[in-house]
């Protein structure tokens, strides 16, 4: 199949882009995000959780706090007339603690009051007792059965998920094999960070029913747990969630919703509950912390031989999404790249630290900065620079994905290598000095690619609306939310371009269920594709609707769909609004049912569909005080079309800060089931002046007759950063990075084992 269609490189921020259209309305406050919907007579809601990792619960007293004036609810797992757990894969996480708490900070009882002074000292007076239970802490001790408790923290075991894949011949593969690398990888448990904690509100509407106002992913999944919890008609509660004060996959699970929901069904009364930022450390899902052992073979030509991986992953108390970031990051164990054999295998545990789920970059980056080390390793012993190894190594555009699967072909990984390779700070020296010897400066190089939506077997089908509103305009109704990503304009932007109207014509509708169908959680850049497939599909119907529409008022007119209204050949303009009064109740609405595209034979949780880039960063190393800066980062982005240019800018620049803050600074440790930072005071996260100078090199390729148009750029710069800036710092350094972050303290260990290493 050929591949080579010609392409068009961009460079974002070169230029100018037009304002987003919902930056007034951010700018100001108006409308502000939904934990800001303060009314008067509104409830404050506060959640009582656990001071224990691991405690039974004996007993719990909320009379004294009943008894409070100003008190108007009370709950624990008792009031909850309904389905008490709740889960995705896994229906294991209480609402209420029940018998059992699994980590610090696990709700076992709430109030709602008329002020938060009432609301805790109300919390104050309830009266639990426990039986603290030794932690489990250490995730491979809590699978090979040596934890030092004897109590697992679910009764199932400490075992939630395992995984594994094995192609190929290994002897054969071994007995070819000239060069092999074997190390360990450890990378860190991240914390979102998000500006606005999880919070919102819960009214009832006084017709039996509840309406929620939560920043998240998916109001339609809000909407069925909680009318499940309390036993309600799913028609009887409405969910809104949009816009989101950021979510990076915080936000992608409920954590609080159902809380406030009960507090409000109790006391009859509009709930606000909104989590301080030690209660967000607590309850807040975490990027999962993993163990990566990796061994990997070349023949004496570079020719990659063999690649084993064993990865142990720690969920903490609760599954939420971390089977399928454990399934995606055995999926990505392998990359871009062919081998002649493989053997992966991946276990998640339950543990009493915290909680872990979705992260940007979901589970891949973890590996994929494993990997990446272990590349530039190989080529250094084969005597190859970084990129012709990876270049001779490389998957072919038809080739099956990484797990032997049936993917869409696509010439990402190519394009953006070939793009990296010419790049000036590529071409230029890889590791120098200062002129005092004091900094050391490395440039690495990475080549990354990122699967797209879910895996088979995930919510993939979607569906959306098409309608002409009676003010005339064109309204996309669809169920997903605004989280920052510029999904407004994305959008307008791609209505645009499949419709042939003018932007300002669209009005996207979003995350609302009395108004949106349910299509599917916002995840990644998973709405922009969609949003893409259902525009380019619904075109010609939508247009053909439209003009049928028109031909009864204007039988004998030929006409045309333009940017403001249907037009005709000589100049009669009959705009949307006008045929909007003049249809009414008649006024064209069309359904977009979106199915998965992934053949039947592919397994359960591979992904059909990936994207790719290449990324080049340099970083200087104070060897006086161990602080590492990374000063440039070029991104060679083969994503296929921009959608919207401010949206792609702003996902690749932000998630790339996000992904070397992994590598050189974030790290929010755990001892004992606490976590040792409370606030932004004890876990520091990069500002502006940590960002580097930072180059988008947008490469616009799409083959003939691809069915699914643009891949995700919401994910896929966290992935690229992290291995990129390892790669650079094990260039200045010389020193393979197995553990992440590099922290000053973990620079100069390195710097004094080289220096005594070379002592004669």
């Amino acid at each position: 199949m050929e591949f080579l269609t010609p392409h068009h490189i961009r460079e974002l921020g070169q230029e100018a882009l037009p304002v987003r259209p919902d930056a007034w309305a951010k700018l100001g406050g108006n409308p502000g995000f939904l934990s800001d919907r303060i009314q008067p007579g509104q409830l404050r809601g506060a959640i009582l959780g656990s001071p224990h990792p691991h405690a039974r619960i004996l007993h719990i007293d909320t009379s004294a706090a009943q008894d409070l004036p100003g008190v108007h609810a009370v709950v624990t797992h008792a009031d909850i007339p309904g389905i008490k757990h709740y889960g995705l894969r896994n229906v294991d996480r209480p609402v209420l603690c029940i018998d059992k708490v699994r980590h610090v900070g696990d709700p076992v009882a709430a109030v709602a009051a008329v002020d938060m002074e009432t609301a805790r000292q109300a919390l104050a007076l309830i009266r639990v007792e426990y039986e603290p239970l030794p932690p489990v802490c250490d995730p491979v001790a809590a699978l090979d059965g040596t934890a030092a408790s004897d109590q697992p923290v679910h009764q199932g075991g400490n075992l939630l998920h395992a995984a594994s894949h094995r192609q190929g011949d290994m002897s054969a593969a071994r007995a070819s094999t000239v060069h092999r690398v074997q190390d360990s990888y450890v990378t860190p448990r991240q914390m979102h960070a998000f500006l606005e904690t999880e919070g919102g509100v819960a009214e009832p509407d006084g017709a039996g029913g509840l309406r929620l106002f939560f920043g998240g992913h998916n109001p339609a999944r809000e909407k069925q747990v909680i009318s499940d919890m309390l036993g309600l008609p799913h028609d009887k509660v409405h969910a809104v969630g949009t816009p989101v004060g950021g979510s990076y996959g915080g936000k992608d699970e409920l954590t609080i919703q159902p809380i406030a929901a009960l507090l409000a069904w109790r006391a009859q009364r509009p709930v606000r509950l909104h989590l301080t930022r030690p209660q967000s450390v607590d309850l807040g899902v975490k990027r999962h912390p993993m163990q990566i052992d990796m061994q990997t073979g070349c023949d004496a030509q570079g020719r990659l031989t063999y690649h084993q991986v064993q990865i142990v992953a720690d969920t903490g108390a609760y599954a939420t999404h971390g089977p399928e970031v454990l399934d995606a990051a055995l999926e990505h164990a392998p990359g871009p790249y062919r081998y002649q054999a493989l053997d992966l295998s991946a276990r998640l545990a339950y543990t009493n630290n915290g909680i872990a789920g979705a992260f940007r970059g979901f589970g891949a980056v973890q590996v994929q900065f494993a990997l990446e080390q272990q590349m530039d390793r190989l080529a250094a012993l084969v005597g190859m620079t970084a990129d012709a190894f990876r270049a001779l190594n490389l998957a072919a555009p038809e080739a099956p994905g990484p797990l032997g699967q049936h993917v869409v072909p696509f010439d990402g990984p190519q394009r953006a290598l070939d793009v990296a390779r010419q790049q000036a700070l590529w071409r230029g020296p890889h590791r120098w000095a200062s002129a005092d010897g004091r900094h050391l400066h490395g440039v690495g190089f990475t080549l990354i690619h990122r699967s797209d939506g879910f895996g088979k077997g995930g919510p993939s089908d979607c569906r959306m609306e098409l309608a002409l509103s009676a003010d005339g305009a064109i309204e996309l109704r669809c169920g997903f939310t605004e989280l920052g990503q510029n999904l407004v304009g994305t959008i307008q932007s791609l209505g645009s371009r499949h419709l042939g109207c003018a932007a300002d014509a669209i009005r996207p509708v979003l995350g609302d269920t009395r108004l949106t169908p349910d299509s599917g959680p916002v995840a990644a850049s998973r709405a922009t594709t969609l949003v893409w497939r259902a525009l380019h599909e619904a075109a010609r119907p939508w247009q053909q609707a439209l003009l049928l529409a028109a031909a009864r008022l204007l039988p004998d007119i030929p006409l045309r769909c333009g940017a403001w209204g249907l037009e005709s050949a000589a100049g009669l303009r009959l705009s949307y609004a006008d045929l909007a009064r003049a249809l009414g109740e008649q006024a064209p609405c069309i359904s977009i049912d979106l199915r998965a595209e992934d053949p039947e034979g592919n397994a359960h949780d591979t992904h059909f569909v990936f994207g790719a880039c290449a990324a080049i960063a340099q970083v200087r190393v104070d060897t006086w005080s161990g602080m590492v800066q990374v000063q440039r980062l070029v991104m060679c982005t083969a994503l296929g079309p921009v959608a919207s240019a401010q949206g792609y800018l702003g996902q690749m620049e932000g998630g790339a800060l996000m992904g070397l803050a992994m590598g050189t600074q974030e790290e929010l440790t755990c001892l004992d089931g606490h976590y040792q930072a409370r606030n932004l005071d004890g876990y520091l996260i990069p500002t502006l002046a940590d960002a580097p100078e930072m180059q988008v090199l947008t490469i616009e390729n799409l083959p003939e007759g691809d069915p699914i148009g643009p891949r995700g750029a919401g994910e896929i710069s966290v992935n690229l950063a992290l291995p990129a800036v390892a790669n650079a710092l094990a260039a200045a350094l010389q020193h393979p990075i197995t553990q992440l972050p590099m922290t000053p303290e973990r620079v100069i260990a390195l710097l004094e084992a080289g220096a005594e290493s070379s002592t004669p």
